[in-house]
């Protein structure tokens, strides 16, 4: 059992900053974004190329190749890089958008997926690349070896969980992001445009893809085009588990899902039961939100049937 939570925690830490970034875009803006796990899949691909010096994939450049810069150096450009997208995106598509339908901003965000994957494989192609590890090393938790990448992880989903929670509440514009999607008019009244907190959050999403694709990736060892996606995916329902509007909620939905998935693996594996991680994220899924529609019912049901109202029985 211990094996099963260290393991689901390790996961759930990767999905929890996935999960971060929706809650981020979805706070401020009311809009599902689908192309951050894209986002960050080509943060990797710059960071890869300044850590192992790649030869760059020009097609009017003699392939030059760049020299071999530090890990942090290379993930500290795949971040800016993945928050400039999301800026970049938000100047563009969306502000031009206006008042949209959050759904047409949604969809231009697949639009973005696709784009970014297409230059993916005409600039890298479809072989596997890697990035080396920052940290060389590994730890034995309950009898599973964990390298300090993926403790650092999920350190690092609790802390921007409960922290960005925190400066949410307490700062005029952290305020300004919590009231933005709902209630326009009290996003003015504490003096933060509007503007500000959507170019903020989209450029914070991109940003937190990236640095989960940066953890994820020494744990499997290589990358390709369209790979932060698959666990983003997952990302996406960890924030609806969490109820989608709360980070703290995010990186419980992403341990979640982890410990979840962690189970099934281990006791079910053995069935051949294909796909088993997107099995398990739609009961989890399911579960919840049909949880959400029938609990309350039932309370009220029981408040009825006792005669007692639902401020005495709580």
């Amino acid at each position: 059992m211990g094996q099963v939570v260290v393991l689901g925690l390790i996961s759930g830490g990767i999905y929890a900053l996935f999960a971060l970034g929706v809650v981020m875009v979805h706070r401020g803006t009311g809009v599902l974004t689908f192309a951050n796990g894209e986002v960050g899949t080509a943060g990797l691909f710059l960071a890869a190329l300044l850590v192992d010096g790649w030869e760059i994939p020009l097609p009017f450049m003699d392939n030059p190749t760049l020299p071999a810069l530090p890990w942090p150096v290379g993930a500290l450009a795949a971040v800016l890089f993945a928050a400039g997208l999301g800026c970049l995106f938000e100047l563009l598509v969306v502000r031009r958008m206006g008042v949209s339908d959050p759904v047409a901003v949604a969809v231009a965000t697949v639009g973005l997926a696709l784009f970014l994957l297409a230059g993916e494989f005409q600039l890298f192609g479809e072989s596997p690349k890697e990035l080396a590890a920052p940290v060389d090393g590994t730890v034995e938790i309950a009898g599973v070896l964990v390298t300090p990448t993926q403790i650092a992880g999920l350190v690092l989903a609790i802390a921007l969980g409960f922290g960005l929670q925190a400066v949410l509440r307490r700062t005029d514009f952290g305020l300004g992001i919590l009231a933005a999607a709902q209630d326009p008019s009290a996003v003015r009244l504490v003096g933060v445009p509007l503007s500000r907190i959507s170019l903020t959050v989209w450029g914070a999403g991109a940003a937190l893809a990236a640095i989960a694709s940066l953890l994820v990736e020494p744990t499997v060892g290589v990358f390709g085009p369209g790979y932060a996606s698959e666990l983003y995916v997952v990302g996406l329902a960890a924030a609806v588990v969490g109820g989608l509007n709360s980070l703290p909620g995010a990186v419980v939905g992403g341990v979640t899902l982890g410990i979840a998935e962690s189970a099934a693996t281990r006791y079910l594996s053995g069935i051949g039961l294909s796909g088993l991680r997107y099995v398990v994220v739609l009961v989890v899924l399911l579960a919840v939100l049909i949880g959400r529609q029938t609990i309350p019912d039932l309370l009220k049901r029981l408040d009825e049937q006792t005669g007692r109202p639902a401020e005495a029985r709580a």
